[in-house]
C-alpha cells in the first residue's frame, strides 16, 4: 500500500516569484523586450541570487511541509487499521522549479515547470486525478529533455470551465469504488477534467520507467 500526497510551499512561494518579477521587470526598464513578462535578472547581480536564495528557502520549506504531513498520514493510518505502519520507501520530488545544472557540458539553470527530476535511476511521482491511475517511476536519464518528465497528467479543462461543464452525477459516476468527500466542492477536480494520464505516460516512456502503477482507495482533498 503506498500514501500518496501532493503540496507545495503553500502560497509563500507564488509571493516570492511575484515580488522578484517585480524587481526584474523594475531591472529591464526601457529595454525593447517583447513582452513585459520576458524580464529577468542576471548572475552578475545581487537581486538575481536574493531570488535564488528566497526560492530554494521555499523548495525546502515545501518539502519539510510534505515530510510533516506524511508523518501524520502515517500515523493516522496506523490509528486506523490498529497496527503500526511498517514504511518501505518515501520519495518526494518537486515539481515547477529552478536548478542550476550541468548538461551538454555546461552550467545552466533548468527550470522544470509541470516536471520532475527524471536523472538516471531517480525515484519520482507522477500523480494522475482522483480517479485514475498515479505511478512510481524511475528516471532514465534522457539527456534531450535534460533529465525531466512530467509531472503528472495536467489539466485538460481549467477549474472555472470544469465547474461549468461537468455535473456531480459525473464526478459520483467517475468515482465509483473511490471513497471520496461527495460534494459539488470537488467538481474542478472531476478526473475528465485533467488529460489522460495513461497517453502522458506513454508519451513518457523513453523518459522514466514504471516501478509501480498506483490505485486509489481513499481519496482525500481539503476544502
Amino acid at each position: 500500500m503506498w500514501l500518496f500526497l501532493h503540496s507545495g510551499s503553500r502560497g509563500v512561494g507564488n509571493k516570492i516569484a511575484s515580488r522578484h518579477i517585480a524587481v526584474a521587470r523594475e531591472a529591464c526598464a526601457g529595454q525593447d523586450l517583447p513582452d513585459a513578462d520576458l524580464a529577468y535578472l542576471t548572475e552578475d547581480t545581487d537581486a538575481f541570487w536574493t531570488y535564488v536564495r528566497e526560492l530554494h528557502w521555499a523548495q525546502h520549506y515545501a518539502l519539510l511541509n510534505r515530510e510533516e504531513m506524511m508523518d501524520r498520514l502515517v500515523r493516522q493510518t496506523a490509528e486506523f487499521v490498529g497496527t503500526d505502519v511498517v514504511e518501505q520507501e518515501r520519495i518526494s520530488c518537486h515539481h515547477n522549479y529552478t536548478e542550476s545544472e550541468e548538461h551538454f557540458g555546461e552550467q545552466v539553470w533548468v527550470s522544470r515547470k509541470g516536471a520532475i527530476d527524471a536523472a538516471t535511476g531517480r525515484a519520482g511521482l507522477i500523480p494522475g486525478s482522483m480517479g485514475t491511475a498515479s505511478y512510481v517511476v524511475a528516471g532514465k536519464g534522457e539527456p534531450t529533455s535534460l533529465h525531466s518528465s512530467p509531472h503528472g497528467a495536467g489539466r485538460a479543462y481549467s477549474r472555472t470551465k470544469a465547474r461549468r461543464t461537468f455535473t456531480h452525477e459525473q464526478l459520483r459516476e467517475a468515482m465509483v469504488g473511490i471513497e471520496f468527500r461527495d460534494t459539488d466542492a470537488f467538481l474542478d477536480e472531476i478526473p475528465a477534467a485533467y488529460k489522460d494520464v495513461d497517453v502522458v505516460m506513454a508519451d513518457a516512456a523513453d523518459l522514466v520507467e514504471v516501478r509501480h502503477t498506483l490505485r486509489q482507495i481513499v481519496n482525500v482533498k481539503g476544502t
